[in-house]
């Protein structure tokens, strides 16, 4: 089963990863597609800095969170209910794919009041000094997932390459490899330090010394 274009083109076609679209609204729709998104997202990919999430969205000012039920049914038969948190966030099983296909998503509201975007994005560096193959392999997995989700149409999305790092002051970012070289990388005009990926560095005991941790980082091409 091939996902639509519409996710392919909105979701990961931007040099930046924080990406959003529509991708369901209405009280039922098919699973399958959902479900196909969630299990490469979490059993498909390496790095603990790449994150998907489904997120309720709500267009109806009267209508709160909490007002809102969404499940899944199959022949009739409530197999799950959905988890939604405070901010939105939506926790539904990874289903066997044959089954998904046969299992609806409802909600109890119509479609111009509620609807289900998928947000990527990524995780804070939790760290000063991080291993190299660590940060980067994030690229490894977008591209992956661009591929996976955008079908015959990835030839037409840019593969990522290179990690943005944005900082709010003067910092640097100082690559040492297994030999013990090292590589400094200072902030331009506008804060900013790009890191190539290297495959020697990938694959060998290299890593990133922060002077200060980013205030955002993205993968860029």
């Amino acid at each position: 089963m091939k996902l639509s274009t519409v996710f392919a083109a909105s979701a990961l076609i931007s040099s930046s990863l924080f990406s959003q679209f529509s991708y369901a609204e209405g009280r039922s729709i098919e699973y399958g597609e959902m479900n196909q998104v969630r299990d490469i997202a979490t059993n498909q990919t390496k790095s603990k800095y790449f994150k998907t999430a489904f997120k309720l969205t709500v267009n109806n000012p009267d209508i709160k969170f909490s007002d809102v039920k969404v499940w899944l049914e199959r022949e009739g038969q409530v197999i799950a209910n959905a988890v939604i948190d405070k901010e939105g966030n939506i926790s539904l099983p990874i289903l066997p794919q044959d089954e998904a296909e046969k299992t609806m998503l409802h909600t109890n509201k119509n479609k111009d009041d509620v609807g289900i975007s998928l947000y990527t994005d990524v995780i804070p560096l939790d760290s000063a000094l991080l291993k190299y193959s660590d940060v980067f392999v994030l690229l490894d997995d977008i591209n992956g997932f661009t591929e996976q989700m955008a079908g015959g149409f990835s030839m037409f999305i840019p593969s990522m390459d290179e990690i943005k790092f944005t900082f709010d002051a003067p910092a640097t970012i100082t690559v040492k490899d297994s030999k013990g070289k090292t590589k400094t990388y200072k902030t331009d005009d506008e804060f900013v330090i790009e890191i190539p990926k290297k495959k020697r560095w990938m694959q060998s005991d290299t890593w990133l010394q922060f002077s200060a941790l980013p205030t955002r980082y993205e993968p860029i091409n």
